[in-house]
């Protein structure tokens, strides 16, 4: 069962959740939930989450949703171009229709994620995709590394942009460039013969174009060849697709896969040539992840390289070393003492403590503020980390302790350890450590449900409480900083507020 589906911000328009659930998600220009009538939709819906490749979907469910994932070999690999592979892979009982994509799950040290590509041939036993090769494109980067017989796991093959009339004997358009021609060759094969058809091919020089030696096979077919930037001894067509565009005529089907750029500047020129919008078909790549440079990549699109495997660092540190070194510590009578570089093993630990919880306060303001810096929204996987870092410590320092002096237990429940203002603030602080600690994990949040965020909401408590206990001895560590957060916290409040209500004015 689905409670609630909600899209963040960093839509890039790539339109992969409306063409997989049109009913739930609509993109103009960014991708927006349209109805909040779930049911007999949930395969699609938890499909439109995973295949999005900036994670922007987040579906919120109860229990018994799952996905049937597939599996296949790879069984060869070919250079067409040498930027362009093509992937044969053996899978059982294979079925798709001749312009379907499929959606690959991958993983590699940015974490998992997935992309999708048009089937260019396929049989019952196998299917081949055509791969662009960039060398920023997470996609390709995964799939060129492909040995054979390696195993990829996949979703099965979605429609969207199909031939519309098969048996229509008059004459269809196709235009592409460099993988683009993988949907369109797949519809051309499937053709009957005498159907004509007429292909135009843009790729940017000469040896960027492929499949020729199966495109002359196809009977019925005019191929035209496009090249922007062709050597001087080439004698194909050069400079823009437009140019053509003149030889189609108004009533034709034309079939577009390109980039949205593109599909845009060739359907605007069809139309303002009286062609009817309606006979026009289109798939639109898009670069699903930017990459500016290493640095820059970081910042503004918050790709962290092993983000997973530093979340569990923080997590094994907080929870194997840190009780270990304040046991042995203690055990020496040297908790208040020089530590490394430090004056005081337990001011370190808290200090740890307070400035990992002021962290996880401020990323969400920080990335309700400015949005577009991505490492901000990459920053929020890690606060159940920080919370159990924080958590830790002040459960450690307080449970710990009574291994040393179980005496303690007994005054822990005296009046005076729960009276107003100070020790109320201390035991809370503690008490909120500990159910934090207990929650942050995805077997509590499974098991709590809706109850889990309410329980989270606790964390509140342990800051308040915390700012109040640290402000008594570094009142410079503190109030600067939590006069910070709370400014933070009232400015995303006003931006929300204003981006709110100019959602509502738009729609």
């Amino acid at each position: 069962m689905i409670e609630k589906v909600e899209v963040i911000p960093w839509c890039i328009s790539c339109r992969t959740c409306e063409t997989v659930c049109p009913s739930i998600f609509h993109v103009s220009p960014k991708s927006k939930v349209i109805s909040h009538n779930y049911e007999g939709k949930e395969s699609e819906i938890l499909q439109a989450e995973i295949m999005c490749p900036v994670n922007v979907i987040k579906v919120q469910k109860k229990w018994g949703i799952t996905l049937n994932f597939q599996h296949a070999t790879l069984s060869k690999t070919k250079y067409l171009t040498n930027n362009i592979i093509e992937l044969t892979f053996e899978a059982n009982n294979f079925h798709c229709k001749p312009w379907q994509y499929i959606s690959l799950l991958m993983n590699d040290k940015w974490g998992e994620f997935s992309r999708s590509y048009s089937i260019a041939e396929h049989t019952n036993h196998s299917f081949i995709l055509n791969i662009k090769l960039e060398k920023y494109w997470r996609g390709s980067n995964y799939l060129k590394n492909l040995a054979n017989w390696n195993k990829i796991t996949y979703l099965w093959p979605l429609w969207n942009f199909y031939l519309k009339n098969e048996d229509d004997t008059g004459r269809k358009i196709f235009i592409a460039t460099w993988t683009g021609l993988a949907p369109l060759y797949n519809m051309i094969i499937h053709l009957p013969k005498e159907t004509p058809k007429l292909l135009i091919f843009w790729n940017r020089f000469e040896w960027d174009i492929y499949y020729m030696n199966k495109l002359l096979l196809v009977e019925n077919l005019e191929i035209v060849l496009k090249v922007s930037r062709p050597h001087k001894d080439h004698l194909e067509s050069k400079w823009r697709v437009t140019d053509e565009l003149k030889k189609i005529e108004k009533g034709e089907e034309v079939y577009l896969c390109w980039n949205p750029h593109m599909i845009t500047e060739v359907k605007n020129h069809l139309i303002d040539a009286w062609h009817e919008k309606e006979k026009l078909f289109s798939e639109a790549f898009t670069e699903s992840h930017v990459h500016t440079g290493s640095w820059k990549d970081i910042i503004y699109n918050g790709s962290i390289p092993f983000k997973k495997e530093l979340s569990w660092i923080i997590i094994l540190f907080s929870l194997i070393l840190i009780p270990t070194s304040w046991f042995y510590m203690r055990s020496q009578n040297d908790l208040f003492w020089s530590f490394f570089i430090t004056d005081n093993f337990m001011g370190l630990l808290y200090d740890i403590s307070w400035f990992s919880v002021v962290l996880v306060m401020a990323i969400r303001p920080l990335k309700d503020i400015f949005p577009k810096i991505g490492i901000l929204r990459t920053l929020c996987y890690y606060r159940k980390a920080l919370w159990i870092l924080s958590a830790t410590i002040i459960v450690t320092n307080w449970l710990w302790g009574y291994y040393f002096n179980p005496a303690w237990l007994e005054r822990y429940f005296l009046a005076a350890r729960w009276d107003i203002w100070l020790p109320l603030a201390a035991r809370l602080s503690e008490l909120t450590a500990l159910v934090l600690l207990l929650t942050s994990n995805d077997i509590s949040q499974k098991l709590l449900w809706s109850w889990w965020k309410r329980i989270q909401r606790s964390s509140y408590i342990y800051f308040i409480t915390g700012w109040i206990m640290a402000a008594q001895l570094f009142p410079w560590k503190v109030y600067p900083l939590m006069m910070t957060v709370i400014f933070l916290y009232i400015i995303a409040e006003i931006i929300l507020y204003i981006r709110k209500n100019k959602a509502k004015a738009r729609s």
